[in-house]
């Protein structure tokens, strides 16, 4: 008889282990799919930056946005709602008021100047940036992942440091007196505190490496005629060249995401899904 009621406890004890783990790892995944869905928010909003920059800089008056960007917004808008109808009550409003921001600068783009458009499309990718960070971090504390909330935290702020080198980067382009001697040798230093930020990801990740290797950051930005190029083609080429760093940094960003993504035996985001395709521009 004690034997029986010892079985029946084991089992019962077995069944309720498998239904929270169950249930942990099922909202795990849906936290997690937050992510991935924040992650292509991003993406277009990169992609908005660079369709913005193109019509800034070849005074295209045509405030028609171009069909893609049509799509993209109404795509945009469909996962914001996903996302504030899936958020906890503590986080709703965040993700309300970056609705309210991406709704105001769908809106407001059109009159934005080079320096404006940089910089609301940039706090906007802030935004979305410290989100992702929240759902992580709540995940993983959730989750009682102390070690790989550690492996996260050593992560997060180099990354955060190389967006901040980029947008200075970007800012030195537009800003600074290009017909100062200085105007190359401060592109560079940025380049270097990439450089250095990607290379800190690089050894704390897993993962492997992107495609864009680090060490070709200052090959390819050596490359780069500072003299005797016209202004505006040497800007608009630090610019594209500026593309290929963010896009870079997003990339180490997500190993680090599929760093935790394989600690917890989920889905991560899929960093090959993450390229912008700009094929558009050729025609605006």
């Amino acid at each position: 008889m004690w034997l029986i009621i010892a079985i029946v406890i084991s089992l019962l004890t077995i069944g309720y282990i498998t239904w929270k783990t169950k249930k942990n790892n099922i909202q795990l995944q849906l936290q997690f799919d937050q992510i991935i869905q924040l992650r292509q928010l991003i993406q277009f909003i990169r992609y908005h930056r660079r369709y913005c920059h193109q019509k800034i800089v070849s005074n295209n008056t045509n405030n028609k946005p171009h069909e893609s960007i049509q799509n993209k917004r109404y795509a945009s808008k469909q996962t914001l709602s996903i996302l504030i109808h899936q958020a906890d009550t503590n986080h709703k409003p965040m993700y309300r008021i970056l609705r309210q921001e991406i709704q105001r600068l769908f809106t407001d783009s059109p009159n934005y100047s080079l320096q404006r458009s940089q910089a609301v499309h940039g706090r906007i990718i802030r935004h979305i940036m410290y989100l992702i960070d929240d759902v992580i971090s709540a995940s993983l504390l959730t989750a009682e992942k102390d070690t790989t909330f550690e492996h996260y935290q050593s992560a997060w702020p180099v990354t955060l440091n190389a967006l901040d080198s980029l947008n200075k980067f970007r800012w030195t382009i537009e800003q600074h007196p290009l017909e100062n001697k200085s105007y190359a040798q401060e592109l560079e230093m940025h380049v270097k505190m990439i450089q250095r930020r990607l290379g800190q990801i690089s050894m704390i990740s897993h993962q492997t490496p992107p495609i864009w290797p680090i060490e070709k950051l200052m090959q390819t930005f050596q490359e780069i005629q500072f003299h005797n190029q016209d202004e505006n083609k040497l800007k608009e080429e630090l610019y594209l060249y500026s593309i290929q760093i963010s896009d870079t940094i997003f990339q180490f960003f997500d190993l680090i995401i599929n760093d935790i993504a394989d600690d917890l035996a989920i889905t991560g985001p899929n960093i090959t899904a993450c390229a912008i395709d700009f094929s558009h521009n050729k025609q605006t």
